[in-house]
Order: C-alpha cells, then sequence, then structure tokens
C-alpha cells in the first residue's frame, strides 16, 4: 500500500518524466565500451564518472570516492575471475556514501556504465550514442543495459529529496566500470570495503525480480594432429601417417554437444529460475596452409552453470576424457585443456525469495501496476561479486532486456518511468525515511 509520502515522490516522478529521459541521453553520449580487441577512448570514461560525481554532489552525497582499479593487486580467491593482465587504467570507479539521518539500514544501488562494442555500424538504424526517441523508445547502446539503470536510480534518489524526505539509512552509489568483460569494477569496490545491508542493481529483468544468476567458466581446449600433404594418399597414423587436427576438434565439439544435452535433464542441473548448465564453442583457430593437413587447433569455449554447482572444473575435464577415451588417436594425444587459474572463472550466485530486500521490491512492482514476479539470469551481473565475496543480499531489476548486446538496443520510456518509481519504493521502504526538518 502507497502511503502519502510515497505518492509525493511518485506524483514528482509522472511529472518529471522528461529529466528522466533527458538524463539518459545524457549518459548515452559517453562512448564508454568495453576495451576489448579495438582501441577505446578512455577520456570518455572519465567524462561521464565527472558527470555522475557532479550529480551525486547535488544529491547531497558528502564521501564521493573515485579511483581506478589495479587488476594486478586484487585478492583473486575461487571464482571471482580476476584478470590480473587485465589494464583497468582510466576507467574510474565512483563509490558515493549519503548519510542516513537515523538507524535505517543502508543499500547499495549499484551499475556499470559500460557498454558493449557496436557490432556492425550498418545495421543500426538509429545513432547509438544519441538517445533518438521513435514510438515511445530511446534508442542506443547502453539504453537497457544499463545506462537506463543507473538514471533510473539517480533519479529515484533525487524525487525522495525534491519531495522533502529525508532516507534513515545510508545509501552508497557505485557507479563501475568493465562489467561486460571482467566484473571487476564492483570486484574492487568490494575489496576497499564498501559494504551495505542490501543492494540493488537495476541490470535490464524484464521488470521483474532477479534472485539467480549462473556461474561462467571460459577455456581454450587444443587439439593436435599429424602435419602431412594434403593431396597424398596417408596410411594410418599407427604407420606414421597425418592426421587431421580439424576433424579431431570436431569430435571435442561434438562432445560439447553431447554434454549440454545431458545436462538438460540431468537433475543436479535444474533449478526453477535459471537455465541448465551448458557448454558452447565459441572460437576456433586451426591450418596453417589449404594443401597441408593441420596439425594443431584451438577450440574457445564458454560453459555456463546453475547455482549449487560444485566443480564445473572437474565436470569439464571429465568429459574430455571420456571424448579422448572413444578414439584411438586422441587417446594416445589427448587434447589439451586450459582453464585458467582456480580463480578464472565467476561463480553463480542467488538470494533467497524470503529475504526482506526480494520482498520489498516486489511489493514495489505491484504498487506501480507490474506483476511482481522472481526471475533468473541465463549469464550473470555484477551481483555475483556483492553476493558471494561481500556477503550482500542483491537483486538484479530492471527494464526488458530483449534488445541488449544487439544492433537498436532501446529502452521503453513507460517501463523506464516504472523502474525510476519501483526503486525510489525500494529504496524509502528498505531505508526508511523522515520529512525533512526544513521542508
Amino acid at each position: 500500500m502507497i502511503d502519502a509520502r510515497e505518492q509525493q515522490v511518485l506524483d514528482l516522478i509522472d511529472a518529471s518524466q522528461q529529466e528522466i529521459i533527458d538524463l539518459l541521453r545524457a549518459l548515452l553520449a559517453f562512448k564508454t565500451i568495453t576495451p576489448s580487441t579495438a582501441p577505446v577512448d578512455h577520456d570518455e570514461f572519465i567524462r561521464h564518472q565527472a558527470f555522475v560525481q557532479q550529480i551525486l554532489s547535488k544529491l547531497g552525497f558528502q564521501e564521493i570516492d573515485v579511483f581506478e582499479a589495479d587488476a594486478a593487486a586484487l585478492d583473486a580467491p575461487p571464482g571471482s575471475g580476476v584478470d590480473k593482465s587485465r589494464d583497468l587504467r582510466r576507467m574510474p570507479i565512483l563509490v558515493g556514501r549519503l548519510p542516513g539521518v537515523g538507524s535505517g539500514r543502508s543499500l547499495i544501488l549499484n551499475g556499470h556504465y559500460d557498454v558493449v562494442p557496436l557490432g556492425l555500424l550498418e545495421t543500426w538504424t538509429h545513432d547509438p550514442f544519441a538517445g533518438e526517441i521513435v514510438d515511445g523508445k530511446i534508442y542506443g547502446r547502453g539504453t537497457n543495459d544499463m545506462k537506463g539503470g543507473i538514471a533510473a536510480m539517480l533519479k529515484a534518489l533525487e524525487f525522495i529529496g525534491r519531495a522533502g524526505l529525508r532516507l534513515e539509512g545510508d545509501i552508497l552509489a557505485q557507479i563501475v566500470p568493465d562489467e561486460e568483460a571482467t566484473c571487476m569494477g564492483t570486484l574492487a569496490a568490494c575489496q576497499r570495503g564498501y559494504s551495505a545491508d542490501a543492494a540493488i542493481i537495476p541490470e535490464p529483468t524484464n521488470m521483474r525480480v532477479g534472485t539467480a544468476v549462473r556461474g561462467s567458466m571460459g577455456g581454450r581446449v587444443t587439439v593436435y594432429g599429424r602435419a602431412g600433404h594434403a593431396e597424398q594418399p596417408q596410411p594410418h597414423f599407427s604407420q606414421g601417417g597425418a592426421v587431421n587436427a580439424i576433424s579431431k576438434a570436431m569430435r571435442v565439439i561434438e562432445g560439447m554437444a553431447e554434454a549440454t544435452e545431458q545436462w538438460r535433464t540431468q537433475p543436479d542441473k535444474q533449478h526453477p529460475l535459471v537455465p541448465p548448465d551448458h557448454i558452447v564453442p565459441t572460437v576456433i583457430r586451426g591450418g596453417e596452409w589449404s594443401v597441408t593437413i593441420p596439425e594443431k587447433v584451438e577450440i574457445e569455449f564458454d560453459c555456463m552453470f546453475v547455482p549449487g554447482t560444485r566443480d564445473k572444473r572437474s565436470e569439464i575435464e571429465e568429459k574430455l576424457a571420456a571424448v579422448a577415451a572413444n578414439d584411438p588417436w586422441l587417446r594416445e594425444n589427448p587434447p589439451e585443456l586450459d582453464l585458467g587459474g582456480p580463480e578464472a572463472w565467476l561463480y553463480p550466485a542467488e538470494v533467497d525469495e524470503e529475504e526482506p530486500i526480494v520482498q520489498i521490491a516486489l511489493q514495489a512492482l505491484g504498487d506501480v501496476g507490474i506483476p511482481p514476479e522472481l526471475m533468473g539470469f541465463g549469464s550473470l551481473t555484477d551481483c555475483v561479486h556483492l553476493i558471494n565475496y561481500s556477503r550482500i543480499p542483491t537483486i538484479n531489476l530492471g527494464v526488458d532486456i530483449e534488445s541488449a548486446h544487439s544492433a537498436d538496443e532501446f529502452a521503453s520510456i513507460e517501463q523506464l518511468i516504472a523502474l525510476t518509481k519501483t526503486i525510489a519504493l525500494s529504496i524509502m521502504r528498505w531505508s526508511g525515511v523522515r520529512a525533512n526538518a526544513a521542508g
């Protein structure tokens, strides 16, 4: 049930929708593309964070910490996904604290400001950074994943203050980079000591409360053959004949498909909110010359797995060993599996649906007219570190995800406004509010 103070905030949001749209469009204009193989403009990252810092200062945040992560210096427990070789310089992390005026519960609002690369620019029909509005949708890279969420959480705080209300608990705003690659921005904030009683990440969730995400493990399988002239007859490999590494690599790829199919129905791979485990080949390299039988193939893969998984590394090793055991050449020349060090994967995460922050968010959704439902991510978000490393109950809650990572990514204005309302209600109900003595 919405009380009078909450209604005042919701009315302000309705009357000020253009401000929310304008903030999102301003955030989209910063080209904060996650560094990958192509060079990026790190000045865009710095300018984005300077812009957000100004907003937080106006909102009354008294402690604003802007720093950079040093991947090589991060603690790297198993499942943390730390890549110590990654250069995180000139991609600032921003953490601000809005002090509460009472003894209310503290809350982290976390959002990543990096966005995935554009892909083929010609597939876009809207400028990726202009925030064009057509038929009630805002288009641009990051509209739903997740600068729309950042705009909603910042504006939710602003409208609470504008209504003459003060929050009783501390609010920490975390604006972080590199979620799309490593999640080390949030991990660095966790390791810097920032914590709270709960956290909300406005990642796109189709306006449902996300309480579970799968873990992720990537790796590489190297398959060896034996070189030879492709245009000449070859004796059996036991007689010194050539062996085609591409053909043998197909056995490995088929084994991955078989594993995925097995996990589809395996009892311990079932979860009520996320899909079963899967393993997918994503990159393949092999061969050197068109008339030479290839002697080496590398297969990169991605593996996702449900919460509760105990040892995915051993499962993958066993599957590969089974493939090799069924092939005479591979049995004698087993493929090499590289899964990185013990930290080189990302743990799954989930929170119990009875957690107070979950129930508050579900009620808030219902109060703004959206069916209150739970959901899980087939991939993962920065919640993995807040939950696993810092032991903070964390939910994901945001707009529709359908166009994330694709050309013409968009967020509907209707959902953006509804998200702002839902976050505002959740903040007030979690931390508590009182009227500003000066108001």
